[in-house]
């Protein structure tokens, strides 16, 4: 036997928990936790008020940061309908049109469906839903399609003409489709303004068995909906919160203990606090400290294996983030401005952050008062391209530039600033 080869029969060895569970069974970061022994915390209320929403016919708008697991809450609550074969599922609205929702739809249902390019004009028979809509340019026909063993038979044939086709609507309610339409956030504002008029025709028809739920990353749901009187009624809108300390320390001990592993609290503890209540940043350092633990034929986690895990998040899985952040921050001098800068925004629970709230926080940190004028240059820099413009201005839908507010570019550079925070503080 090779030395290469008993390596690579160790590391299977040793990945298996004593319970005969890998670790990859238990803590899945990067996917989602839906799976009988992936380990999954319950959201609490929020996840029980998704559940009635649907269940009274709602449309529920699932929103928050970046990371804090909306996608993973929304995929359990509906795994049912998805084991059932009834979830239509848009893992992202970016450049997509709404012909491309409706030809997932129906495709699901057993359509075979062409999409042809057109202009199309939409109206229902409701006033509330009246207006012009280039339906994405596209126009598409359906044949629906019944197999029985090796033959075909083509039972009706169907066009969809324009957002609010109720006929459309009536097939979705047959069959008992569950839409979901996720990463609104990037959908473009042609795609928004026929989800509108959609959604209106969708709460006109009083639908039983036809869900509709929409998600996408930002503190204000109205940018990922255009609401007005026709449909605001319908819509309830959830903020998904970071994972609080009683989810992410349910995480930790239940996969652990699912694996057969022991930690002591206060590298429980220490876990939970470098996660920064991020789903995905805690199933990793959980799933590389019980690997550090077992490929060192240990059945209980270290200190040394939850320092791997951190660093193998900072500057493997995270290279990127890493190699951006060391590059603008101040490597000396005492206030360190730019890093300071980047902690409160970082820290601020909302997306847009103002040069006040900016200013009150590096004070705070630097245990002094600090004037605006001291961080409008630092600021100005890290939307630069020279500090890799970590920062970005907030703009209105017209374009012009919001006096005063600052945001990330980049969405998950926020958790990992936070974790960079915490990783220095201990």
């Amino acid at each position: 036997m090779t030395w290469i080869s008993w390596r690579w029969k160790c590391k299977i060895v040793y990945v298996r928990s004593l319970s005969g569970l890998d670790t990859n069974d238990v803590f899945v970061p990067g996917q989602l936790p839906i799976r009988p022994n992936n380990v999954y915390a319950s959201r609490g209320n929020v996840e029980d008020d998704l559940r009635q929403s649907i269940d009274r016919k709602q449309i529920p708008v699932v929103f928050g940061e970046y990371g804090v697991g909306k996608t993973s809450l929304v995929r359990f609550v509906v795994r049912d309908l998805e084991n059932k074969g009834k979830l239509v599922n848009i893992e992202s609205a970016a450049n997509k049109d709404l012909a491309d929702v409706f030809k997932a739809c129906l495709e699901t249902i057993g359509y075979r469906v062409e999409k042809k390019r057109s202009d199309v004009e939409s109206r229902s028979a409701g006033s509330e839903a009246t207006g012009k809509s280039n339906f994405g340019n596209a126009e598409i026909t359906a044949k629906l399609i019944n197999t029985e063993g090796t033959s075909h038979v083509i039972e009706s044939e169907y066009a969809v003409s324009s957002p609010t086709d109720s006929k459309f609507i009536r097939i979705c309610e047959e069959f008992g489709v569950c839409l979901l339409i996720d990463e609104l956030h990037n959908a473009s504002l042609e795609f928004k303004k026929d989800l509108a008029v959609f959604l209106k025709a969708y709460s006109n028809a009083n639908c039983e068995k036809f869900k509709i739920i929409l998600l996408g990353t930002s503190s204000d749901a109205s940018d990922l909906v255009d609401l007005d009187q026709g449909i605001d009624r319908k819509i309830q809108e959830f903020q998904i919160p970071s994972m609080n300390s009683m989810e992410s320390t349910y995480v930790v001990k239940t996969g652990m203990s699912r694996l057969a592993i022991e930690i002591p609290h206060s590298l429980v503890q220490r876990l939970v606090s470098l996660s920064v209540g991020s789903p995905d940043i805690l199933q990793f350092l959980c799933l590389e400290s019980a690997e550090a633990a077992l490929k060192s034929q240990r059945d209980n986690v270290s200190e040394d294996n939850v320092k791997y895990s951190v660093e193998r998040l900072v500057k493997n899985r995270s290279r990127r983030l890493y190699d951006k952040y060391t590059k603008v921050i101040e490597q000396a001098g005492i206030a360190k401005f730019r890093k300071q800068i980047l902690r409160a925004m970082a820290e601020s629970t909302s997306d847009y952050v103002s040069m006040e709230e900016i200013r009150e926080k590096v004070s705070q940190y630097l245990s002094k008062e600090i004037p605006s004028t001291s961080l409008s240059g630092p600021l100005r820099d890290l939307k630069s391209r020279e500090y890799e413009e970590i920062l970005k201005d907030v703009k209105r839908g017209s374009g012009t530039r919001v006096h005063n507010l600052s945001a990330f570019k980049d969405p998950s550079m926020k958790s990992f600033i936070r974790l960079m925070s915490i990783r220095g503080e201990t």
